[in-house]
């Protein structure tokens, strides 16, 4: 399949990013389109509802993930760990080289809101939980949305990018 560059093309590529395809985001980052009033608001309507269908089902995700956990904090980390890894496909949707700037910079500040609200709003509801001694919180908090998984250090293309490697520290015994 060709980049995007007609509404029209926008479209059946959005629709197949909406239901969950990953594999439209290379095309998406390659199209075009060509940038008139009436088009741009469709359009950038088109986009924000595609995002916003992917969040809605990655929170339903994450939400059966941690019902189906029923306590167990193994099971509750890698809820959250499959969320994260949800949300790399979602951040390399939004800093498309393909979408204006205004667009880039509103859609990313879309995603990072809702995960950082994401992210209070299962450590609030940890936080009421009295008769574990907080160790559900301590899961959620060694477990955060906003932390960047591995896949999200992939760049486009699937060419990892460099980290930068810690210092080797040697360990210090106490005798």
């Amino acid at each position: 399949m060709k980049p995007p560059s007609t509404y029209a093309e926008w479209l059946r590529l959005l629709d197949r990013f909406r239901s969950g395809d990953d594999s439209t985001i290379e095309l998406i980052e390659k199209g075009s389109i060509e940038w008139t009033n009436v088009v741009a608001e469709r359009w950038t309507h088109q986009v924000g509802e595609a995002l916003g269908a992917r969040l809605q089902a990655l929170s339903k995700k994450l939400q059966a993930g941690l019902d189906r956990a029923r306590g167990d904090y193994f099971a509750i980390s890698d809820a959250l760990l499959a969320a994260r890894r949800s949300i790399a496909p979602l951040r390399a949707f939004v800093a498309s080289p393909s979408f204006p700037e205004m667009v880039r910079d509103h859609l990313a500040s879309e995603l990072e809101r809702w995960i950082s609200e994401t992210q209070k709003s299962l450590e609030k509801s940890a936080m009421e939980v009295r008769h574990d001694q907080g160790c559900l919180l301590k899961t959620i908090r060694d477990n955060p949305l906003t932390g960047v998984s591995s896949d999200a250090l992939t760049a486009p293309g699937g060419q990892a990018q460099e980290r930068p490697v810690p210092p080797v520290r040697g360990r210090r015994v106490m005798l």
